[in-house]
């Protein structure tokens, strides 16, 4: 080897230790960033030359500068949170439901519906009492002003999902933009300098924050760049493109959908032809992140608890003012029958409420069929107590015979079910994305020991090529000097 080549050599070795020495620096500098994933310079040989007969080996040579990165690991990643967000948006609904549907409350809907029936039975103790009638009729607004207020409540919930969903499809554009703007910084740095690690960490922490807000298929192309897709196909970001996700408050499509624009730079929301992805993000299947749980709290979860307090208004509207036509009040004389109790109109959860013929006096404690005493007498409690024991009745409820107390029951069984499965999913969710997340940093993260420990070792390596070239230099004075 001549002393050319032994300055090659060195220069080589200076070259590529201080790249290893600034990686570890850039290593040790990102330490706490989110996102990023440790580097690593991949050294090797350079080619061997033939020197007086002998192979010798012409230094070195960086060949690349690697992000440790597990494709399979970001995917896990990608699901965790799906599938995280979507559970903790349900518990967080859920947290806010369980409440009204609470009987250990002594003002519960239970409580009010046993208060109702019992007044009747107070009743039929004094059919003629002042005092009986109008707890009747107070007992009877206090369980119309519970269905009211559990309606209310309910309905909260759905104002609030929309709300919600308002700012979520915003930061997903949001985001869908940043993503497409990424796009196209890691193509124009990958064809300049062949490396774009640090870009690259970026993309997968908008894909990762991405998926937290709905559910989405990543697909990383050749380039580096990553297209997204929604369930259903639509194409979020593509290229240098991207989509724009929103809500449509009124008109058509119907309230409150969501809607998906075609790609653009910047995009355009054109309503009336933009695609309708409501049913296709918050279906059963693809109901993820933070958008897919909203929808299943909306349009599915809050609903059916609604639909079933409305059937218990409407089947108790429609016993009650059966039993109460076919009976007497005192307003006689004459006495009649065939008074409505609660409006007939009114037979949901929300529009319950007293027919608005009903007096004290009108209340129908007394039957016809009784003949001692008359239907009006002071004694006549016939009609109370047929009112007081439909209490006892079994109904045909949509999910089986039951009294109205029992049917009410399992709804509030179904709530606390409910709320302890998705807090028990959350819970399990959490666990699952913090083992994913240590292992993360297992795999990609920075260790100060490690890196201070490259960090010497590539000083060393640093200062002993530094010392080579010095030699090669001292070598060229002593040939140059014997010339001279």
């Amino acid at each position: 080897m001549g002393i050319s080549n032994l300055f090659d050599v060195a220069n080589s070795a200076l070259t590529a230790q201080r790249l290893a020495i600034e990686v570890a620096g850039e290593n040790i500098a990102n330490v706490n960033t989110e996102g990023y994933s440790r580097q690593q310079v991949v050294m090797a040989n350079k080619p061997v030359t033939t020197s007086n007969g002998f192979p010798l080996g012409s230094g070195v040579q960086i060949q690349a500068i690697q992000r440790s990165y597990d494709g399979m690991l970001q995917q896990q990643l990608i699901n965790g949170n799906a599938t995280y967000q979507q559970n903790l948006t349900k518990q967080t609904a859920l947290d806010q439901i369980e409440p009204s549907f609470n009987e250990l409350a002594t003002d519960g809907l239970g409580a009010s519906l046993d208060s109702f029936f019992g007044s009747f039975q107070d009743l039929s103790t004094n059919p003629q009492g002042a005092a009986e009638r109008q707890a009747v009729l107070t007992k009877s607004q206090d369980l119309i002003d519970t269905f009211h207020q559990m309606n209310q409540s309910l309905s909260n919930v759905v104002s609030t999902s929309n709300n919600n969903l308002v700012g979520i499809t915003a930061d997903v554009s949001s985001l869908a933009k940043n993503l497409a703007d990424l796009n196209g910084q890691i193509v124009s740095t990958g064809a300049v300098a062949g490396n774009a690690n640090e870009l690259l960490d970026q993309r997968d922490l908008l894909i990762r924050k991405l998926s937290e807000k709905v559910g989405i298929t990543s697909t990383i192309q050749s380039d580096g760049t990553a297209s997204i897709a929604v369930p259903g196909g639509q194409q979020l970001v593509s290229g240098t493109k991207y989509a724009s996700l929103y809500t449509k408050a009124s008109g058509t499509p119907s309230s409150n959908s969501i809607l998906i624009s075609a790609l653009g730079n910047p995009p355009y929301q054109v309503a009336a032809s933009d695609t309708n992805v409501t049913g296709s993000i918050g279906g059963i299947n693809n109901a993820l992140g933070q958008i897919g749980g909203t929808l299943q709290v909306r349009d599915t979860i809050v609903p059916g608890y609604i639909n079933k307090l409305d059937e218990l208004a409407g089947q108790l509207v429609s016993s009650v003012n059966t039993q109460h036509a076919a009976g007497y009040g005192i307003d006689g004389p004459p006495a009649t029958t065939g008074h409505n109790f609660f409006s007939a109109t009114g037979t949901t959860a929300a529009t319950i409420g007293l027919d608005s013929t009903l007096t004290a006096s009108t209340i129908a404690a007394g039957f016809p069929t009784a003949t001692d005493p008359a239907p009006t007498s002071a004694g006549n409690n016939q009609n109370a107590l047929k009112l007081a024991n439909l209490q006892k009745a079994n109904y045909s409820f949509s999910t089986g015979q039951a009294t109205m107390a029992g049917f009410y029951n399992t709804l509030v069984s179904t709530v606390g079910l409910d709320t302890q499965s998705a807090t028990s999913s959350t819970t399990q969710g959490a666990a699952f994305l913090k083992q994913l997340t240590t292992l993360r940093e297992s795999n990609s993260g920075v260790s100060l020991d490690e890196e201070l420990v490259n960090l010497t070792k590539y000083q060393q390596s640093f200062q002993g090529a530094a010392k080579a070239l010095n030699t090669a230099t001292e070598m060229l004075d002593t040939v140059l000097g014997l010339i001279r």
